[in-house]
């Protein structure tokens, strides 16, 4: 029954989600705005994980209800949680422990203070933070997990052959590892020993007090993004180089990045000489090997000018598809020109003049998703990194030069790494391509009335006809007397060669497939 239940609840969600993006009316998509908060919060889990996706880093969006005032359990259903951990009653362990105003997805924070008998043996004086996990929260996210697991694909996800699986593997190891409050205090810890940067502040965490579920750090008092967006213009400007140079230290020399960028995660303190960024949560970490973030460097510095732009290569040593990148190799390179802009001015950089999907759009069409579905599954997690860091630039109301401060975050040995960075042992062998000389599938759907859907694939998508079109006419397909897979086979032994392969109406749609 509560499998059944987190069916609907997930289905309602993916309901008002519908209404949200098609509403014309602003009062209707504000409803559906706030019931969709509500809903999302009721349950916690991945459905609030995704409200804190859709509130960004803007802070003051219609989910941000989801990163600051979720209702929290009361103390008392959580004392017994940390005496089952701690193994001893709680006040052996605490002299006081405060309600908590801070409910998350997975769990809760509490201010604490140390008991003073203990405190002369581990010297924990200042206040603490208690998060604890959810008990029933394993659970819950495990059935959502399946239930994800059995959601078809649809739309571009089918056309273009996303790697569904990938991206719920990618999910669900990163809800996973969450929910292990052990594996995040040593990313914490790792994190706060190794970067370098001045004005970041990683609270201290108390290992002896941590568990599975429950971990333990130095309570940290600051300001939420929305309230740093009044500092002075100095003050802000500081604030902003931190956070870019802590982005780019801790993704080309850690290779661990913050994956979480939330504003519940962000806590800034308004010191006039040097302001403070505070970074918590460090229970969503994106880990990416040296080999792949190099080639994103490499990208970087080729549109910078400081090495030949070599776009092909170091996409596909990022991860992304070869097989599916020959289709629009020609272009990427103008493409790595869009996505890294920011990096080629030699000055502070407005990213509001940016109109990046306008631009891929004006220089793909349709075929962006195409370079979509060839990224690898983990990519997303990279891209909302760089998402919020524009929105807190964006927020801070400050401009500036990203290459400076890729250079002022960086080592000279790792940007020498970018530059020196080789294809050769990265890139993915890539299958030896179907024969023919068709280079593309097109697709062609006209209804009356309508403007006619066009899509163009790659010229190999001919092979996966059955899992190209819309599982629902399959069985109409068959009564037509028209066979794919005898098609596909015929494809394999001739060859991919300009022709005409399917010409066929069902109800109000006409079909229209050929190869070119």
């Amino acid at each position: 029954m509560k499998t059944v239940k987190r069916a609907m609840y997930l289905l309602h969600s993916a309901w008002l989600l519908h209404k949200i993006r098609r509403s014309k009316k602003a009062e209707t998509r504000i409803a559906a705005q706030q019931r969709l908060t509500e809903l999302l919060a009721s349950k916690r889990g991945i459905g609030m994980k995704i409200g804190q996706a859709m509130a960004g880093m803007d802070d003051q969006s219609a989910f941000t209800e989801l990163t600051q005032s979720v209702q929290a359990w009361p103390l008392s259903a959580i004392i017994p949680v940390l005496e089952a951990q701690w193994k001893q009653p709680l006040d052996s362990v605490l002299d006081h422990i405060d309600e908590s105003f801070t409910a998350a997805s997975l769990g809760q924070v509490h201010k604490a203070r140390r008991c003073k008998q203990q405190n002369k043996a581990d010297a924990i004086a200042q206040p603490l933070a208690i998060k604890v996990q959810y008990p029933d929260i394993r659970q819950a996210i495990t059935s959502e997990l399946s239930l994800a697991n059995m959601l078809p694909k649809a739309g571009p996800v089918k056309r273009w052959n996303f790697d569904l699986d990938g991206y719920q593997e990618t999910l669900s190891k990163t809800l996973l590892d969450e929910l292990n409050y052990r594996h995040e205090m040593q990313q914490q810890q790792y994190f706060k020993r190794s970067m370098t940067i001045s004005g970041l502040l990683v609270p201290e965490v108390y290992a002896k007090l941590c568990t599975e579920h429950v971990l333990v750090q130095q309570w940290v008092d600051g300001e939420r993004l929305s309230e740093a967006a009044n500092y002075p213009n100095k003050v802000r400007q500081k604030l902003a180089e931190t956070v870019m140079q802590t982005l780019w230290q801790s993704l080309f020399e850690l290779g661990l990045v913050h994956g979480d960028p939330h504003p519940g995660n962000l806590l800034f303190q308004n010191h006039p000489q040097q302001p403070k960024l505070v970074l918590l949560d460090y229970g969503c970490m994106v880990s990416i090997p040296e080999r792949r973030r190099m080639a994103l460097l490499h990208i970087i510095q080729g549109v910078r000018g400081k090495t030949a732009l070599r776009s092909f290569d170091a996409f596909v040593g990022l991860g992304f598809d070869a097989v599916k990148l020959e289709a629009i190799k020609e272009h990427l390179d103008e493409l790595a020109r869009i996505l890294f802009q920011p990096f080629a001015a030699d000055s502070p950089f407005d990213t509001k003049n940016w109109q990046l999907s306008e631009q891929v759009a004006t220089l793909f069409g349709d075929k962006r998703w195409l370079f979509r579905s060839a990224a690898p599954a983990d990519l997303f997690l990279i891209i909302r990194i760089f998402q919020g860091l524009v929105s807190q630039l964006e927020c801070l109301a400050t401009e500036l030069c990203w290459s400076a401060m890729l250079e002022q975050a960086l080592t000279p040995e790792c940007l020498e790494m970018g530059l020196a960075w080789q294809p050769e042992g990265f890139i993915k062998k890539v299958p030896e391509p179907a024969k023919g000389s068709a280079t593309l599938l097109q697709v062609k759907i006209t209804k009356a009335h309508q403007s006619p859907i066009k899509i163009s694939l790659t010229a190999a998508s001919a092979l996966e006809l059955n899992t190209l079109m819309p599982s629902h006419i399959l069985p109409q397909i068959q009564a037509l007397d028209i066979d794919l897979n005898r098609i596909e086979t015929q494809l394999k032994e001739q060859g991919l060669e300009p022709q005409t392969l399917l010409d066929f109406t069902l109800a109000e749609s006409h079909y229209q497939v050929w190869l070119e």
